[in-house]
């Protein structure tokens, strides 16, 4: 996993559901790779996409992911 996508977890963790620019903001990643860790992320099924259209959600398989992974970014 990398920081960026741990970033991105992050962001979501708190039970927030954010679009990609709102999800950009809160981790201050550049939209590129925004983008890129939320279509790996999504892949692997750490978050899901949400209504409306657009939103993203960490999945309970992405909590456990950010739980064991994030103290390597901290």
């Amino acid at each position: 996993m990398t920081a960026a996508e741990v970033a991105v977890l992050s962001a979501l963790a708190p039970d927030h559901t954010l679009t990609t620019t709102e999800i950009q903001q809160a981790s201050a990643l550049t939209s590129w790779r925004t983008r890129n860790a939320v279509a790996q992320l999504n892949s692997r099924g750490l978050i899901t996409p949400t209504r409306p259209p657009g939103r993203w959600r960490i999945t309970p398989r992405g909590r456990t992911a950010l739980a064991v992974k994030a103290p390597r970014f901290r």
